[in-house]
């Protein structure tokens, strides 16, 4: 009987170990996990906000605003360069390229704040070298190995979130964790080898605390409150052990609040953010107002010109399928603003009511490049600075300022040039008077293969049958 019940209870004790290894490890490798996708989805989500584009570099890096050549030290995606460049304190900076240049994104070191005091490391890594972390004193060092108890994870730009535990709260999970094996341990050996009398009461705490053990984990596994129920036991060791674990698991618990606490925090400054970039959506929008109804006001000719266009390009982009929101998006006001160059053309040249002169007509072609001037200082408006630069581009080549034919010219752009012929047709210019429909829908016509693609000019009819009752 003495031996049986010996195994017995050194079975029992395997048991609540492996469970508790089993519990322990991943505790542990979860909860590095957690942490590493959220400082990844937060690094993400920063690095893709246009609030932290600080300058736009040309093709060679150099910076216009600072009057400074940065090629030595940035290039493009993210960089190893730590100092602040348009910040007095260290930040991240990740170049992306754009058609005439280079963006440079740079975020201070106080807008990454990774979580403080929580027992972890965070680090932020490009090409082996730590280039943030909460733990000042590793920033600019090589990431010579990764401990074992460590999580990454990869950002779209090419940065690598890595969460190690710290030493100090490695030892203190194990000294919670395993603590009370040990004190089981030690407890049912002295039970078995000097008191026998108290193995059926032993046996029933045993399973008792085995089954509260496995209602925590189920807890945990589940994501639900942890509740450790406690029970009146016969045995004093057994009470006094449950106590300890009770405390155990209140200190677990606590563990559990503070990541609940930065899980918050994250939401509040992902709010922040969003708030950030709705206030520059507005403002982009008001400024869009304010340089369309400058363009209105300067060319007393057009009137609603650019409204009509933009209207009319919508429905083609609808004809020929283009769902892309920035697509449509930069259809929309590359139509409203094609013409914002004209800004920088005379009014005499504007108003001319007859034929320009060559001179003249050079001078005009120059508000297509005006225009994609003005609109590239908006950070993120490069596909409305492509519409604004070639609405004036022919199919055949012979268009400008680039000279650009077929497939050359992007589909949005082609859209707001058939979409501005139209409207000027009908339209009375100072030189002539607006010519009827049907006319204008000829004169359309008899430039298909020359100005015109056959695939835009067959959208564009589609669309005119649609919206052909806008025309005043």
């Amino acid at each position: 009987m003495k031996v049986f019940s010996k195994w017995y209870l050194i079975i029992i004790f395997i048991i609540i170990l492996i469970l508790e290894i089993f519990i322990f490890t991943r505790f542990l490798y979860n909860d590095l996990k957690v942490s590493s996708k959220m400082a990844s989805t937060f690094l993400t989500n920063l690095m893709n906000s246009e609030f932290f584009v600080v300058t736009k570099l040309d093709e060679h890096f150099y910076d216009s605003n600072l009057g400074q050549d940065f090629s030595k030290i940035l290039k493009e995606g993210p960089n190893e360069y730590l100092e602040g460049i348009y910040y007095s304190v260290k930040s991240l900076k990740y170049v992306k390229k754009v058609e005439d240049g280079y963006l440079l994104y740079e975020i201070p070191e106080t807008v990454l704040n990774m979580p403080q005091k929580s027992g972890k490391i965070y680090m932020v890594v490009y090409n082996n070298k730590i280039v943030y972390s909460n733990e000042k004193t590793l920033i600019g060092s090589a990431l010579n190995k990764k401990g074992f108890l460590t999580e990454s994870s990869d950002t779209i730009f090419g940065y690598k979130v890595i969460v190690m535990l710290e030493l100090s709260r490695f030892f203190m999970y194990i000294l919670l964790f395993f603590t009370p094996i040990i004190l089981i341990f030690v407890l049912l050996m002295y039970i078995i080898l000097h008191n026998q009398r108290y193995y059926n009461n032993l046996l029933i705490s045993v399973e008792t605390l085995s089954e509260s053990l496995k209602q925590v984990y189920n807890d945990i596994k589940n994501g639900k409150e942890i509740n450790f129920c406690t029970y009146e036991m016969k045995n004093v060791e057994m009470k006094k052990l449950q106590l300890i674990l009770y405390d155990i698991i209140q200190e677990i618990k606590d563990v559990y609040k503070e990541y609940a606490k930065t899980i918050e925090d994250l939401d509040l400054k992902m709010m922040e953010l969003e708030e950030i970039n709705k206030a520059l959506m507005e403002r982009d929008i008001q400024l869009i107002s304010v340089l369309a109804e400058a363009v209105e006001i300067k060319d007393s000719a057009t009137g609603n010109h650019s409204k009509k266009v933009a209207e009319i390009a919508l429905k083609i982009a609808e004809e020929l399928g283009v769902k892309d929101s920035e697509e449509l998006e930069a259809i929309k006001y590359g139509a409203i603003l094609h013409d914002i160059g004209k800004i920088g053309i005379p009014e005499s040249i504007l108003n001319k009511p007859g034929k320009l002169t060559p001179e003249e007509f050079e001078l005009m072609k120059k508000h297509t490049i005006f225009g994609e001037k003005i609109i590239s200082t908006i950070p993120g408006w490069n596909l409305v600075a492509d519409i604004i630069r070639h609405h004036h581009e022919n199919w055949d080549g012979s268009g400008y300022p680039d000279g650009l034919k077929n497939g050359e010219i992007s589909l949005r752009a082609q859209i707001v040039s058939i979409s501005d012929v139209f409207i000027a047709l009908i339209e009375d210019r100072p030189y002539r008077k607006a010519m009827t429909i049907d006319e204008a829908l000829d004169v359309i016509k008899s430039m298909v293969n020359k100005k015109f693609s056959e695939k835009i000019y067959n959208a564009f009819l589609r669309a005119f049958h649609k919206l052909n009752d806008f025309v005043d």
